[in-house]
C-alpha cells in the first residue's frame, strides 16, 4: 500500500498529460481572431501581424494618435483646454482588425479563454515612459466595474478578468475599489455628450475599509478593455481620486478605439 501511494502522484500526473492531449487532438487550439488551427490557445502569426500597437506621436492625454512629424508636448482638440480625473490615457494598440473582433466576442460572446491574450497585450501599455518611472512597482491596476445586473447577464466582468491577470503577471497591486452604482444604458452607441450625462454618479467607491487603506495615497492605473472617449475612465477616476484618495490615476488599456 505505502507504495502505491508513492505512485499515485505519478499516475495522476501520467492522466493529466493524457486527457491533455486527447483534448488537443479533439479538439485543436484555433486562432481567437480567424480560427486558423495554432499550436497554443492565442492568435496565428498572420492575425499578430495585423496588430497596429499605439507609437507616438500620439495625444499626451487621452492616447489619441496624430499624424505628421511633433516634436514636443501633444494635445488633441478634443483634449485641449479641458481638464480629465485621470492623468493620462495608454492603450497597447489601435481597437482594429482581429483585436477589434477578439474584444467583441469576449464581451458579448462568453469568450472567457481569450483573457490571457489580451492580458498579454495589454502588458505593451506599460511599455510607455510615465509608468515605468521610479514608482513603477507602487501601481495599484483597479478595473473599471460592470453593474451587478450586467455582470449577472454578462457572466463576469471583463476588464476585472484582464486586469487580474496583467497585475499579476506584471507584479502589481490589484484591488476593486469600484462600485458601478447606477444601471446605464450601453456607452457603444452614444456620442461623447452623452456618455457623459449617462455616466453621472454611476460610479462609487467600494466602502470596505480594506479599499480605503489600499487606494488612499496609492498611484492607480484604471483598467478597461477600450479606451473610447474618455468618459467612463474620466467618471472612475474623479471617484478614485476625490473619494478614495488617490494619489493619481491615469488610464491603461488593451484597446484604443
Amino acid at each position: 500500500m505505502p507504495a502505491a501511494r508513492k505512485l499515485l502522484p505519478a499516475v495522476r500526473r501520467f492522466a493529466a498529460a493524457t486527457g491533455e492531449g486527447l483534448a488537443a487532438l479533439l479538439y485543436p487550439a484555433r486562432c481567437f481572431g480567424c480560427s486558423a488551427k495554432v499550436d497554443s490557445p492565442g492568435l496565428c502569426a498572420a492575425c499578430e501581424a495585423e496588430l497596429r500597437p499605439v507609437r507616438p506621436p500620439f495625444c499626451d492625454t487621452c492616447g489619441e494618435p496624430v499624424s505628421g512629424e511633433i516634436y514636443g508636448d501633444v494635445r488633441c482638440t478634443n483634449c485641449s483646454g479641458r481638464e480629465f480625473g485621470y492623468g493620462f490615457a495608454i492603450a497597447g494598440y489601435l481597437a482594429t482588425g482581429p483585436l477589434r473582433q477578439v474584444i467583441h466576442d469576449f464581451k458579448y460572446h462568453r469568450r472567457l479563454a481569450v483573457r490571457a491574450t489580451l492580458a498579454r497585450l495589454a502588458e505593451a501599455a506599460f511599455d510607455d515612459p510615465r509608468l515605468r518611472g521610479p514608482e513603477a512597482a507602487d501601481w495599484v491596476v483597479v478595473p473599471v466595474p460592470l453593474h451587478p445586473r450586467r455582470q449577472r447577464e454578462r457572466g463576469y466582468n471583463q476588464a476585472a478578468e484582464v486586469a487580474a491577470l496583467l497585475a499579476r503577471s506584471l507584479g502589481l497591486g490589484y484591488c476593486e475599489a469600484l462600485a458601478r452604482t447606477r444601471y446605464t444604458s450601453a456607452q457603444a452607441r452614444l456620442v461623447r455628450d452623452e456618455r457623459l450625462a449617462n455616466l453621472s454618479e454611476a460610479f462609487a467607491l467600494d466602502p470596505s475599509p480594506e479599499v480605503r487603506t489600499r487606494i488612499d495615497g496609492a498611484p492607480v492605473v484604471l483598467f478597461d478593455d477600450v479606451f473610447t472617449t474618455g468618459a467612463t475612465a474620466d467618471a472612475c477616476a474623479r471617484v478614485l481620486r476625490d473619494h478614495g484618495g488617490a494619489e493619481k490615476v491615469v488610464v491603461a488599456t488593451v484597446a484604443r478605439g
